[in-house]
This record gives C-alpha cells, sequence and structure tokens, in this order.
C-alpha cells in the first residue's frame, strides 16, 4: 500500500465529489446572491413629475413679470404710477399714455446722494441694492384734472375735470420756458418750473 506524498491529500478520483463550479463562483449552495430589485417608477409617476417640473418654471417666469417691474431699472423719459395708501406707497414703471401714469422721470442719479437740477422736482429715491435718485415732473397735458395735487407729494391721480374730488387743471404747458413768469397772463394760479429739460407748467386751482 502506498502512501501519498507528505502534504498531499488523497486526490478525488472519477466519480467522486469535487467541489461545484457553482460553490467556486458563488459559494457554498451554488446559488448567486440576492440582488435587491430595481426600483421602477409608473409611467403615470414619471408624467406627474414632468407636469410638476413644468408648472413651477411657469411660476418663476410668471412671478418675475409680475413683481420684476420695479423703478430699479426706470430711466429718463420713463413714466411712473405713484400711489400711497395709508402709510404705503407702491410705484411701478407704466407707459406714458397710461391714464394712472401720474409723473415723468426727467433725470436720473445713480447715487442715493445725487441731486436734482434747479426747478420744483419731486425727488425720489429708489429702494433696492443699489439706491438711485429719480428726478420727477407732472406727466401731464393742457386741459388735465387732477385730485390730491400737493406741493410736496406725487400721489395725486388724473380725473374728470367734473370730479368733486378735483383740485386742480393744467392750463397751459410751455417747453422751453427760462422761469416761472411764463405762466402769466395764463389763467393760472401756481406755476411749476423745471430746467431739464425747461419747462413751465401753469396750473389753476
Amino acid at each position: 500500500m502506498s502512501v501519498p506524498p507528505h502534504g498531499h491529500g488523497p486526490q478525488p478520483g472519477y466519480g467522486q465529489n469535487g467541489p461545484s463550479p457553482f460553490q467556486q463562483h458563488y459559494g457554498p449552495g451554488g446559488m448567486p446572491p440576492q440582488q435587491s430589485p430595481k426600483r421602477s417608477f409608473p409611467t403615470k409617476t414619471v408624467v406627474l413629475i414632468a407636469v410638476a417640473v413644468v408648472v413651477v418654471a411657469a411660476g418663476v417666469v410668471i412671478g418675475f413679470l409680475k413683481f420684476g417691474n420695479s423703478t430699479s431699472n426706470t430711466h429718463a423719459s420713463d413714466c411712473m404710477h405713484i400711489e400711497k395708501s395709508g402709510s404705503t406707497t407702491t410705484t411701478k414703471t407704466v407707459d406714458c399714455a397710461d391714464p394712472g401714469a401720474n409723473v415723468k422721470v426727467a433725470v436720473v442719479r445713480s447715487s442715493r446722494s445725487g441731486t436734482c437740477p434747479r426747478g420744483d422736482y419731486y425727488r425720489y429715491t429708489t429702494g433696492g441694492k443699489n439706491h438711485r435718485v429719480l428726478c420727477l415732473v407732472p406727466n401731464v397735458r393742457q386741459g388735465d384734472c387732477l385730485s390730491g395735487l400737493q406741493t410736496a407729494t406725487t400721489t395725486y391721480q388724473k380725473v374728470a375735470c367734473t370730479d368733486p374730488q378735483k383740485n386742480a387743471e393744467i392750463v397751459k404747458l410751455v417747453p422751453g420756458a427760462k422761469d416761472r413768469s411764463a405762466c402769466e397772463g395764463s389763467g393760472s394760479t401756481a406755476a411749476r418750473w423745471y430746467s431739464d429739460p425747461e419747462e413751465a407748467i401753469c396750473i389753476k386751482s
């Protein structure tokens, strides 16, 4: 009887049970490890997510259009609507032909400490990150009637001349006027004058 060489056990013969190829690759039991099933979203869920994204994007655009119209981008010759309700004053840039456009921007200063030219300008300082000074004049034409016109406020509004709230009427505009004397003989009771651009507004209270 022969003895196997030292360090070697008996070798399995033909038909003997050796390690299964499945065991070699996958470990005991011969079965591949269980994998977590891949999660899949129903088509309906994917569609709802896509719709939600579109709705949010549309809301951003609408919000920008609604709230992005501020005086921070207002330039000379633009018109604004200024209205006061209680202690709150609201402003927005509008077309000069808009009935609510009660002031026009004559001059813009890029610094908060900027001053307006000589004349009866309304000085308005914008809010936001970059403060600017807007020098405003009434956006009026001859024959316009106003309610709430006062020396120190821009919150007057255009009204029908038959409106009992009317307290002023524009009787004459004098482009190129050098001073308020341009309104003499116009039937006005007050005058406002501006140096840039030069103009006198003749007002009957």
